[in-house]
């Protein structure tokens, strides 16, 4: 009899052990699977926010940043080639221009033109 209870009582702490270390397991499991979405998380953020300066650095426009000799250089000085080249490349010079011939009142992408 006492053979049987030594042995019933080892056969429970056998089995709180394999419960305790199932139950690491899957908390580690989880962890795991946690740190995997945030880091995924963090990057489509990260991605959605370079998507979004590059947006603003396109849409800022390039009227205010251009110079010459020091100067800014307005558009109706600039030669016929390279106001082609600021029609085309800049979005906010398009969207000026769509608006104050009363074209398009709205917001003006890349694939406006497309």
């Amino acid at each position: 009899m006492e053979a049987l209870r030594k042995q019933r009582v080892l056969d429970r702490k056998n089995d709180a052990l394999d419960r305790i270390s199932l139950r690491q397991t899957e908390i580690e499991r989880l962890n795991e699977e946690h740190l995997r979405h945030q880091r995924r998380r963090t990057l489509e953020q990260e991605e959605a926010n370079a998507k979004a300066r590059e947006y603003y650095l396109k849409n800022m426009g390039r009227m205010g940043t251009l110079q010459q000799n020091g100067h800014p250089q307005r558009y109706i000085d600039m030669i016929p080639e390279r106001q082609d080249s600021v029609n085309r490349d800049d979005l906010r010079h398009q969207a000026r221009v769509l608006r104050d011939s009363c074209l398009y009142m709205g917001p003006v992408n890349e694939y406006f033109w497309s």
